[in-house]
């Protein structure tokens, strides 16, 4: 990665907990910024200012259908105004609501991208299958077109579902259930990348989505992929998450691939747990980042690293 552009974007107006806002500045607090730049040219493009988050209300069955909307309208707009060409982008989240608008970004500079959503839920719910009306449970299907709404008018680049592929979810409801298998979308559940092994999952999943092995990929993360034995600080903690080790893997290989291009990272929340369990989260996810981008994680070191008992950023 020849240059690294990092956007900080304190979106909070997919779910009700407070704290997500915060999550940009902590990292780079606790040296996001320096960590980037022992990898290559960094630079910080600050946060997307968004007003203060008011009053939850639901309308037509989305929880601030007009907020989460326009505030993706914005997150867009800032990321198709960026000069990207080749440079690598970073979001730092937020909730996984903010996707919405950071992948409709990105398609506009780079419209033939593979997503992956690596993340402990589907987040493809309509606003009628969504049991609780939180719209960071619903982003993929506004940006897949499955659903549609007056207030989603502004969405162009719509994202293929064949162009998709979800991995880690262990807790999808019945309405996304329906969604994927209509809609053939890859999916592999956290038992099947411990089964697997994320290196069979992402080859597989790639020839898929992509036989020539040229497309860009972005990965969009939500830190809650992680077992709940492994993060604290995040809003939807889901039990019997996937091995540490494949986890990072999975981060590692996609980068040895030379074709991550842009990724998000969301969800951890800095207001959530003592302040202990707040470090451990943050520094799990810096070594994520880390060892991800520097692009050398073979399968053998991943586990040497492992090994070590703590992932330390000395093996990456």
């Amino acid at each position: 990665m020849e240059h690294i552009k990092i956007l900080g974007v304190p979106f909070d107006f997919g779910q009700e907990k407070r704290g997500v806002k915060y999550a940009a500045d902590y990292l780079r607090i606790h040296g996001l910024v320096e960590e980037m730049r022992k990898i290559s040219v960094v630079q910080d493009l600050g946060n997307i200012v968004f007003p203060d988050k008011k009053a939850v209300y639901i309308k037509e069955k989305i929880k601030n259908i007009h907020e989460a909307s326009e505030n993706n309208r914005k997150i867009s707009k800032t990321i198709e105004d960026l000069e990207l060409k080749d440079d690598f982008l970073l979001n730092i989240g937020g909730d996984h609501g903010m996707s919405l608008g950071t992948i409709h970004g990105i398609l506009s500079h780079r419209p033939d991208s593979i997503i992956i959503w690596a993340d402990a839920h589907g987040d493809i719910n309509t606003p009628e299958s969504s049991p609780s009306g939180n719209f960071h449970g619903m982003p993929l299907t506004f940006l897949t077109g499955l659903a549609t709404h007056p207030e989603f008018d502004w969405i162009t680049h719509k994202l293929q579902p064949n162009k998709l592929i979800l991995v880690g979810p262990r807790d999808l409801d019945e309405g996304e259930r329906d969604l994927i298998e209509r809609y053939k979308i890859q999916y592999f559940s956290s038992e099947e990348l411990n089964r697997m092994g994320a290196k069979e999952i992402l080859e597989m999943a790639l020839h898929r989505a992509d036989p020539q092995g040229l497309a860009p990929i972005h990965l969009s993360f939500d830190v809650d992929i992680f077992d709940g034995e492994d993060i604290s600080s995040t809003g939807t903690i889901v039990p019997d998450g996937p091995k540490l080790e494949e986890v990072f893997l999975l981060g590692g290989l996609i980068a040895e691939t030379g074709r991550l291009k842009s990724m998000d990272i969301v969800e951890f929340n800095p207001l959530i747990g003592t302040a202990d369990e707040v470090e451990a989260s943050g520094q799990l996810i810096m070594e994520f980042l880390t060892t991800t981008m520097r692009q050398k994680n073979t399968r053998d070191f991943i586990y040497r690293a492992f090994d070590k008992t703590i992932l330390s950023s000395e093996y990456a």
